[in-house]
């Protein structure tokens, strides 16, 4: 097949849409990727790309067509630039490709205006579009807006819906999603496909079995960030403070880390919450065995769909082999229970994410098979070889039987 990538994201910067087209490339299709300029998460364009460097790039059998955007800056508004400048950016930039293309592939993150060139495109080059759904919208636009701004939620939400109908076929990363797309968008569910992402199966194989300590040692890794639910596995922790033999390491960082070391100091906390900062993937495996227990929260008022997401973090944790303790609902909780790997309970039940982890500490036995469970689970539904069968064969049906697949 001769496939049209669209995406805002794509490398040097980590995106798993880069190892996707790669991969759709060995398999012996013609990749194009119409992709921004690099500058995730910092804004920081590297030397190579700036003053109209690298633009047009071979890399790894694709080939990577850039468009100009405004570099990302803090705030609503710089963000509202950075993803309205690519949208333009890639229009333009559609108008010098020259093609044929069996199909378009929009890969979709936030914001969901990265998707909208695909459509473009579709007109264009008149082919049909298939539409990858990792972030759905306008709900993760809810998580991230500030109250003042709720008015242009109703905008959000008609281009959303625009945007999603424009695509002939979708696949989604979380069972809620497809629910969301026919209540919330009127789409017809049997133009949707579950697909959940799969995650690094480098841990599934490594013996990661937590070191010996006198105290049970608790886990999250990853973003802290709003969607997390910091505060709610915080809240559990202090509910627990006056036992002095557990600890919650906190691997990563983000834009609520400062408040999360605030409430820590406050409550008195410093004795059970250790916090380690971002660290070099080579270095967690390590923390992996120091973890006798993983935490999952996430959860985001005002926004169900966006708190139904399947996080990237649990699939880490099943690829580490270890038990799960959660509060959060949707697709994550329906996996958690399939799978065996730990338990939950409703997102922002700090108390119930307490009373598990207070059982956990006291009965550690009764956890002994969830590490394995998940880690079955996860061979099962998260390597990236069966997304990468289920991505192929969704392209090759959305492309129809006019291109050689």
């Amino acid at each position: 097949m001769r496939i049209l990538m669209v995406c805002q994201h794509y490398w040097p910067e980590r995106f798993q849409v880069t190892e996707v087209c790669e991969e759709l490339a060995r398999r012996g299709h013609e990749v194009t990727a119409l992709v921004g300029i690099p500058n995730y998460p910092t804004g920081v364009v590297p030397m190579e790309y700036r003053d109209g460097g690298n633009r047009d790039q071979w890399v790894n059998g694709v080939h990577v067509v850039r468009c100009e955007e405004v570099p990302r800056s803090p705030g609503i508004l710089g963000l509202a630039r950075n993803y309205l400048s690519y949208m333009k950016g890639a229009n333009r930039r559609l108008d010098g490709l020259s093609g044929p293309f069996d199909v378009v592939f929009a890969y979709q993150l936030s914001p969901v205006l990265m998707a909208a060139p695909a459509a473009k495109a579709k007109r264009r080059f008149d082919v049909p579009e298939l539409l990858y759904c990792a972030d759905i919208w306008p709900d993760a636009a809810m998580a991230m807006l500030p109250r003042g701004l709720g008015f242009v939620l109703p905008i959000m939400r008609r281009a959303s819906t625009s945007i999603y109908a424009s695509a002939d076929a979708i696949a989604t990363n979380s069972r809620a999603y497809i629910d969301c797309f026919e209540s919330v968008h009127q789409l017809d569910r049997e133009r949707c496909s579950y697909l959940p992402q799969y995650a690094d199966d480098a841990y599934l194989d490594m013996d990661l079995s937590a070191a010996p300590s006198g105290k049970t040692r608790f886990a999250v890794m990853g973003n802290i960030g709003r969607l997390q639910d910091m505060p709610g596995m915080l809240r559990a922790v202090d509910r627990l403070k006056e036992r002095d033999d557990f600890e919650l390491h906190v691997v990563g960082t983000g834009s609520v880390i400062g408040q999360c070391e605030e409430f820590v100091r406050l409550k008195g906390l410093e004795g059970h919450v250790v916090f380690h900062g971002r660290r070099p993937y080579e270095e967690m495996p390590d923390f992996y065995r120091m973890a006798d227990c993983c935490l999952l929260t996430l959860n985001v008022p005002g926004a169900p769909w966006i708190s139904s997401t399947l996080p990237s973090r649990l699939q880490g944790y099943m690829a580490a082999g270890k038990p799960i303790l959660a509060a959060i609902s949707g697709s994550a909780a329906e996996v958690i229970g399939e799978s065996g790997c730990g338990r939950a309970v409703t997102a922002g039940d700090d108390e119930g994410l307490a009373s598990l982890m207070e059982d956990f500490i006291d009965h550690p036995d009764h956890y002994a098979d969830c590490g394995e469970a998940g880690r079955s689970y996860f061979r099962s539904h998260f390597t990236k070889e069966r997304y990468m069968d289920g991505i192929e064969e969704l392209l090759i049906k959305t492309a129809g039987g006019g291109c050689d697949a």
